[in-house]
């Protein structure tokens, strides 16, 4: 279904150009993340600045749940072992949520580059979108298996560990039914 359906992407295109339809769309993506309408009067970047504050303190408040030493997010993509493992972790739970995410858009028949939120990169719509549901699948289950590794109740790699719990919670919450109507 979708593919590379012009009426889509001339629509994701019109919406992404014109800088108030931009930040209606990303003031309805923040409201349906935070499930709370956002600051009135705020810029893109100021939102993305707001929602950034609110990401990092997710990402503390689940590292203490879980007992996860957190020194936030930090990693390089050319040399995966330089990351410690919270951070190894959640590459590999964003990785399984992008590659569904993706799957998702471009069968929805919209362009993967096109953001609103984040722009500039091959995947800024993936990014985008998976957001909306990155904290209640894939950041609780990175933290989890971080957490239970490091006091060694997990037997197999981590990021296999944390792709797999991925893929659970995918199931769990019904996001492959969700992606493509939101």
């Amino acid at each position: 279904p979708g593919g590379a359906r012009a009426d889509r992407l001339l629509y994701q295109a019109r919406l992404a150009l014109d800088d108030a339809l931009r930040l209606k769309v990303v003031r309805k993506m923040y409201a349906m993340r935070f499930g709370e309408e956002p600051p009135a009067r705020r810029s893109v970047e100021q939102l993305r600045g707001i929602e950034g504050a609110r990401v990092k303190r997710s990402y503390q408040l689940l590292a203490q749940k879980f007992g996860v030493k957190w020194s936030g997010r930090a990693y390089n993509p050319e040399d995966w072992d330089v990351s410690d493992l919270p951070n190894r972790c959640m590459s590999s739970a964003t990785a399984a949520l992008y590659g569904v995410t993706e799957a998702a858009v471009l069968a929805a028949g919209y362009a993967p580059a096109i953001g609103f939120l984040h722009t500039g990169k091959p995947l800024s719509f993936v990014y985008d979108i998976a957001d909306l549901w990155k904290l209640d699948t894939v950041v609780p289950e990175a933290f989890r298996i971080a957490g239970q590794h490091a006091k060694g109740k997990v037997s197999m790699a981590p990021e296999r560990a944390v792709r797999l719990a991925c893929r659970d919670a995918f199931r769990r919450t019904g996001l492959l039914t969700k992606i493509v109507p939101q």
